[in-house]
């Protein structure tokens, strides 16, 4: 038995996430879907459990367990002793596979949650939207599902015990100084000697975590400084520069337009009216 609600929407592709389908679906008897489902479909495990085989793999699925079945994909479900019960979405949109690809979901995926119902209460709140059925419900419903992916990413590949999960939480000492002392002058020896590694190695989890080195990181950590100080005209751009860490005005300004293609002062006119 499936329970499903689905938004009228003329277009799939007209938002960049789009729900498709969002409900309940129970399963006593087996679910085979030789030519695939039409949308990208994430299910979390409520009760009961089974398995699912495709590509001539099986994967087993327990209460709490997300599932992530791609569009087009072969595949059936096979639910255990107990009724299989999961909450689940349909999604589409012009920039779905892009985002999926972003949270490493480009095939079958089964992955345990380090927090199941987080995500099925997002899932349920989607459910109530699209039950109100009004002008609004494709737009909201959808941003709640972009909420959910955020979430996903942060359970699955952030803070679980998965590699990149592994690597955030070995470099969070450095960034939290980093951020603490973002001010002050440092060295890539120290850094790395705080959680015992090589520089080099430390510039490879940083890479890997951040897509970019250490100082960079650093130098972003900066200007966001930066950036709130300039919107509130209390301090001159010299004196922000050496707030933040630089001594050298020019250099901060410098750096400053790098990230942000505008200068500190043009930043400051277009965030205070008031400013000359």
């Amino acid at each position: 038995m499936t329970s499903y609600c689905y938004p009228v929407c003329s277009d799939t592709k007209s938002l960049p996430v789009c729900v498709c389908g969002v409900g309940v679906m129970e399963l006593e008897k087996p679910l085979n879907r030789e030519n695939g489902y039409p949308y990208h479909q994430l299910l979390i495990c409520l009760e009961g459990g089974g398995k699912i085989a495709a590509m001539q793999k099986r994967h087993s699925i327990r209460v709490g367990d997300m599932l992530f079945i791609p569009a087009g994909l072969a595949h059936e479900i096979q639910p255990g002793d107990i009724m299989w019960k999961s909450i689940g979405v349909d999604l589409d949109g012009s920039c779905i596979d892009s985002l999926f690809e972003t949270l490493k979901l480009t095939k079958l995926r089964c992955e345990r949650l380090s927090d199941h119902e987080v995500l099925a209460r997002k899932m349920l709140a989607m459910i109530h939207c699209v039950r109100e059925d009004n002008s609004w419900a494709v737009s909201e419903s959808s941003a709640l599902a972009y909420d959910l992916l955020m979430q996903l990413h942060k359970q699955i590949n952030i803070t679980s015990s998965a590699p990149d999960g592994q690597k955030f939480a070995q470099i969070a000492p450095v960034i939290e100084y980093m951020r603490q002392n973002s001010h002050q002058e440092m060295a890539l020896d120290d850094l790395a000697a705080m959680i015992g590694l090589s520089p080099q190695y430390l510039c490879r989890l940083f890479k890997d975590c951040y897509r970019m080195r250490p100082f960079e990181y650093l130098a972003k950590v900066r200007i966001g400084q930066a950036k709130i100080m300039l919107a509130q005209e209390k301090y001159t751009v010299n004196e922000i520069a050496q707030i933040v860490g630089y001594n050298d005005c020019s250099y901060f300004c410098s750096v400053f337009k790098k990230h942000e293609g505008i200068s500190p002062a043009e930043f400051r006119a277009l965030n205070c009216p008031d400013s000359k």
